[in-house]
């Protein structure tokens, strides 16, 4: 081959040769790549950024990567030119949050474009040991109640902490209670204990809960107070309710106080107050719970019973008590067919009915007192029979002589008294129907007695027979049938009544 021939082929592929254009180079250093540190501690990295290349460099990014959990990175934006074969340093930060105790690799980066640079380095977190100490209690309890105190222990460490935990409870610088115990806690975990107080004395009380965990002691104190109220209180038995009220020094009731009725328990009301309804005689126990001070007494409670007896058009009803003692002052309430009557017994017990103003027939008695349970009783009243015309006829010892009757003349012929009888017996058995073939259904009210009456027809049974009222009730019987209280409807099922029978119904209104 000839000399000249190869320098020719050279030249020739050149012309094929793309042309190399420059690229940018980036390079970082760290200044420092062992670091260490705990949970909330900030670290700083410092940096150095080396441009290897010809081309000037803006706009530089350094960051930091690492593990997803524990860590918080920053990023930085290096502001203005680096030049080639220039240098410039820096510093990024990183926090340690929750991170567990040990050595994390972390990566620092420097990005340009498309172009990046990365180096390593290492923190090592260490055990962080922190934790908080806390009582919940209140400031003052009332004497006779239980105290709760709520103990706590909380683990703010990213290991697991081994150490002590105690508490202390003293009233008057005496202990009441204390405890100490050995505890290991994990991270984010918490040791917590309630201490109740079964009634604890007046005074003023001190509590103390302290730990040691790594060496690192923390306490806590709270104080409380157990005090007592003076208090008072009255029993009373008033219109068929016992009352009781509490109250402070200064008459205001007082709220929230236990009380039991014959075992039945009840707490008073914001006014003091707590009602029992009483429907039967008897004594009553009451127990109070005043501060811690428990106080029991007795309601004496009697009803009023009705006797009665008829003479004449005078019924006497005689009202006694639960034990058998005249009551005078009472309100004696008498309900007849004809109308009705109100009257107050005397001294010996006795009041008096008169029986030409309330009727005859069935009568319904009641005895109220505001001391007493009511009384109520169902009389029969007769009406006493009318004295009984005589006739004289005289006697003749000589036979009488006969009318005389004029020849030719007949007794005169009323047309007008019998028109009178006629229209009379149309009138009375028009209006006589309603007695003799439908019931008689009689309402009354009476403050808050409500009294229905039902009288079978004269001439027939009454059978099957309902009496339905929407009422509100607490209370309803009836002297015969069956009666039924429910959803505000009062349902009396007289049953059947003989011809003429009558029935009652007695309603106290709610």
């Amino acid at each position: 081959m000839r000399y000249w021939v190869v320098p020719l082929i050279l030249f020739l592929l050149m012309g094929y040769v793309p042309l190399v254009h420059s690229q940018p180079l980036l390079s970082i250093t760290p200044l420092k790549t062992e670091f260490s540190g705990l949970p909330g501690d900030s670290i700083l990295i410092p940096f150095e950024l080396f441009n290897p290349g010809n081309l000037e460099l803006e706009n530089i990014t350094v960051y930091i990567t690492g593990p997803d959990d524990g860590f918080l990175y920053e990023s930085r934006l290096i502001r203005g030119s680096l030049l080639p074969n220039a240098t410039v340093t820096g510093t990024v930060s990183f926090k340690i949050l929750n991170a567990s105790p040990g050595a994390y690799n972390l990566t620092l980066i420097a990005r340009v474009g498309s172009v990046y640079s990365e180096a390593r380095v290492r923190v090592k977190v260490g055990t962080l040991v922190d934790y908080d100490v806390r009582i919940e209690v209140g400031e003052e309890y009332v004497y006779g109640s239980n105290v709760t105190v709520r103990l706590q222990v909380s683990s703010k460490s990213n290991g697991i902490l081994n150490g002590l935990i105690g508490y202390t409870i003293e009233r008057g610088g005496e202990t009441v209670q204390a405890k100490r115990l050995a505890m290991y806690l994990l991270p984010g975990d918490r040791w917590v204990e309630n201490i109740t107080l079964i009634r604890p004395e007046k005074g003023e009380y001190r509590v103390r809960l302290w730990a040691n965990f790594g060496g690192r002691q923390k306490s806590d104190v709270a104080t409380f107070v157990v005090y007592q109220r003076n208090l008072r209180y009255d029993v009373r038995f008033r219109n068929g309710i016992i009352i009781i009220h509490v109250y402070d020094e200064n008459g205001t009731g007082v709220q929230g106080i236990p009380i039991a009725v014959n075992g039945v328990s009840f707490t008073t009301g914001p006014d003091g107050y707590v009602s029992y309804p009483v429907k039967e005689p008897g004594t009553y126990e009451v127990v109070l719970n005043l501060d811690g001070n428990v106080i029991k007494t007795f309601v004496d409670v009697k009803k009023l019973f009705l006797s009665y007896e008829q003479a004449n058009k005078t019924l006497i009803v005689t009202v006694v008590d639960s034990t058998g003692q005249p009551v005078p002052n009472v309100t004696v309430i008498a309900v007849g067919p004809e109308g009705r009557e109100y009257l107050s017994t005397n001294l010996s017990g006795v009041a008096a009915v008169d029986l030409e103003r309330v009727g005859y027939g069935t009568i319904l008695l009641k005895a109220e007192s505001n001391e007493y349970v009511s009384g109520s009783a169902v009389a029969k009243a007769v009406k006493p029979p009318g004295p009984i015309p005589s006739r004289t006829v005289p006697v003749n010892s000589t036979t009488p002589d006969s009318p005389s009757t004029p020849s030719g003349t007949s007794p005169p012929h009323s047309t007008g008294l019998g028109l009178i009888l006629l229209v009379s017996a149309a009138i009375f058995a028009g209006s006589s129907y309603l007695a003799f073939f439908r019931p008689i259904v009689v309402e009354e009210r009476i403050d808050r007695y409500y009294f229905i009456k039902v009288r079978a027809p004269r001439l027939r049974k009454l059978e099957n027979f309902v009496v339905e009222r929407h009422v509100s009730a607490v209370d309803a019987r009836a002297t015969k049938g069956a009666v039924t209280m429910e959803n505000g409807v009062v349902l009396w099922k007289v049953g059947t009544l003989e011809p003429g029978e009558e029935a009652y119904l007695q309603i106290v209104l709610g």
